[in-house]
């Protein structure tokens, strides 16, 4: 047999056999992926009920889902991910009443009152001599 053909036969099967999971270590730059709203820790924290929608989208920016069928429901998503591995995702759901501001739900609000803590103790450990 030609000996090109050969090592080119080798080398196919030697690919074939990689899966996806294992090209992913190989050594190369990935881009590193943010979709949706980063949420400020700050502006998180002081939502308060009875905001009206401006005041709230002042606030956070405009939200990511406006559910047509759900009108006083907003939601705001962030991932971040690398070659497909979401390493990074915080959810926040605001329920509107009569343009006002009901209730908020979500992973994000416990993540910005740590963040917050962390900002607090921080803080409180530079001032210490």
């Amino acid at each position: 047999m030609n000996k090109p053909l050969c090592l080119a036969m080798a080398a196919l099967l030697g690919l074939a056999a990689c899966s996806a999971e294992r090209v992913s270590n190989f050594p190369s730059y990935k881009l590193k992926v943010i979709q949706g709203n980063e949420l400020d820790a700050r502006a998180v924290a002081s939502l308060q009920p009875g905001m009206s929608r401006d005041q709230v989208q002042l606030l956070l920016g405009t939200p990511l889902l406006r559910d047509p069928f759900h009108n006083d429901r907003w939601d705001y998503t962030y991932n971040t991910s690398r070659n497909g591995i979401v390493s990074e995702q915080r959810t926040l759901t605001l329920y509107f009443n009569n343009d006002q501001l009901v209730r908020a739900e979500g992973d994000a609000i416990q993540y910005a009152i740590q963040q917050l803590e962390a900002e607090q103790a921080a803080a409180a450990q530079q001032q210490q001599p």
